[in-house]
């Protein structure tokens, strides 16, 4: 008996059906974006460094140089990287600076420039290029855990630089 009743009920909807699908009211309430794919904003190098704040990164007691980021260029973009200015120390006093970003979601870095010691100014990568961070690079990789808050861009340089004075 339940079937026989169930019967029209299915006949009723299967024939609207077609005039529903061609309905042009229907979801017209609802605006789906397609996704764009991710694009690295443009970005301006800082200026070499005269005044820096050096914050001490130690990626492993067993290193003889000595890691620094420098607070005062930090910054994270709509884009999700945060960029700063790293520099190493060798035992021996030598010091390389460099232009870095972090793309947190993504686990790669980039680096941008490389300083000039002798004439205080920056010389660009001649092609940079977004490479994964690997397991071997204990640097970057204790940069992106310390920076990157649940491996996603920070909320503003100040929680990036706050988490890396915290990790001292």
């Amino acid at each position: 008996m339940k079937r026989i009743a169930l019967l029209p009920a299915l006949l009723a909807l299967s024939l609207g059906l077609p005039a529903l699908a061609g309905n042009d009211r229907i979801n017209k309430n609802i605006n789906f974006e397609e996704e764009k794919p991710w694009a690295e904003q443009d970005y301006a190098l800082p200026d070499y460094p005269q005044n820096p704040d050096w914050v001490e990164v130690k990626p492993d007691w067993l290193q003889q140089n000595r890691f620094f980021v420098d607070a005062t260029t930090f910054s994270v973009a709509g884009d999700g990287v945060v960029r700063f200015v790293s520099r190493v120390l060798t035992p021996s006093g030598v010091e390389n600076l460099s232009v870095e970003g972090i793309l947190c979601k993504e686990n790669q870095y980039k680096a941008y420039a490389f300083g000039d010691s002798i004439n205080h100014r920056w010389i660009e990568a001649m092609r940079p290029q977004w490479q994964t961070i690997n397991s071997a690079d204990k640097l970057r990789r204790e940069q992106r855990s310390l920076m990157c808050p649940s491996n996603s861009a920070p909320r503003d340089a100040a929680q990036a630089i706050s988490a890396l004075r915290g990790a001292r």
